[in-house]
């Protein structure tokens, strides 16, 4: 698909003012904020339509990190239980399912894996008294030489991404048909980079839901003709489970491997994964970070064509201040449209600097 030739990417914040900074109140009347605020810009549903009014449906102390809810507020609330839901289940994989096994203590965990949390999350837009989240990522300006040459010339360039269903879409209100219909992290990216550089984009997604690495050795005649400038590299959510991050890198590495005799040119940006929910067996902490380090070393020990967007180390840093809820599109494993901006912020400050952080 050719991107858009608008930029469609609200950055996180821009100064001191935090823009649409998703919540949600999972298991609490309180939703946690990045940053202490001093001025609240506006709290609305995320599908468009509802302004949430202060005094009648929240309240929040000037200088604060959060916002709590107060008695008949209009406000979407989930008290804990209705996160473990023992009642009326609709069990993953029917299509409306409501939840999903596998929870830590044996029962369910509250799931939808299409509008369901979109239309119960709230954006939160603010002055925030000091902005102190820069993350200090490397910024690589000396690796995918190519790919970086070609945009500042303006030549059109090509991408290709291959993963899961994290870069599939999923939970992109874009994806599911629903306003404000913003598109995955990549597309974001995309446009951004079309936007600022005025350099042709051309995006082929072709990510699969459901998949891991080995899925990507057995799909190598949908991508290795594509010849693109950029190979985008996004799994491991669905393989952290069951496989030692040694084998995992063991088989991305020969995926880049038959890449690059097919198409000598082409540059590799490797993207670390988000967290999952802590609540969920195939998501518990650990093996996430054991996969992201194995990422950053696997990279490091390469040559200047590749890159590595490391995504877990940022979503760690989120989740020090805001609920998993907060960030997620389903439940357990996807993000919201605030966590696809934060995949796409993580990857075009490495790109092209400063203005995302």
């Amino acid at each position: 698909m050719n991107t858009s030739e608008n930029s469609t990417m609200l950055h996180l914040w821009d100064g001191n003012q935090v823009n649409l900074e998703s919540g949600m109140f999972a298991g609490s009347d309180v939703v946690k904020l990045m940053f202490p605020a001093e001025k609240l810009l506006g709290v609305t549903s995320h599908v468009p339509g509802t302004v949430y009014e202060e005094g009648r449906d929240f309240t929040h102390a000037p200088g604060s990190a959060e916002i709590r809810l107060v008695p008949g507020s209009r406000i979407p609330y989930f008290p804990e239980s209705a996160l473990h839901p023992t009642e009326n289940l609709r069990i993953h994989p029917v299509p409306d399912a409501n939840a999903i096994r596998n929870a830590v203590d044996g029962g369910y965990l509250l799931y939808n894996n299409w509008e369901f949390f979109t239309e119960h999350q709230v954006d939160i837009s603010y002055i925030a008294k000091n902005v102190d989240l820069h993350p200090a990522l490397p910024r690589q300006l000396d690796r995918l030489p190519r790919f970086r040459e070609k945009l500042a010339k303006g030549e059109p360039v090509r991408v290709t991404l291959i993963g899961d269903s994290i870069s599939q879409g999923y939970n992109s209100t874009k994806f599911i048909g629903r306003e404000p219909f913003m598109p995955c992290y990549m597309e974001l990216i995309c446009n951004e980079l079309q936007f600022k550089t005025k350099t042709p984009v051309n995006l082929q997604n072709l990510a699969i839901t459901s998949t891991g690495i080995t899925r990507a050795q057995e799909n190598k005649d949908k991508y290795l003709p594509n010849r693109p400038d950029l190979l985008a590299v996004a799994y491991g959510m669905n393989n952290m489970a069951a496989m030692p991050a040694d084998e995992f890198i063991g088989h991305m590495d020969d995926v880049i491997a038959e890449s690059r005799a097919a198409n000598p040119h082409t540059e590799y940006l490797i993207i670390t994964f988000m967290t999952g929910n802590p609540l969920w067996k195939p998501t518990v902490p650990g093996p996430d970070a054991v996969y992201a380090d194995a990422m950053r070393k696997y990279v490091a020990g390469k040559d200047c064509h590749f890159a590595l967007a490391d995504v877990q180390k940022v979503w760690r840093m989120f989740l020090e201040r805001k609920s998993f809820y907060d960030l997620s599109g389903n439940g357990v494993n996807h993000p919201n449209d605030y966590g696809h901006r934060i995949y796409a912020s993580v990857i075009l400050d490495m790109l092209l600097g400063n203005g995302y952080w």
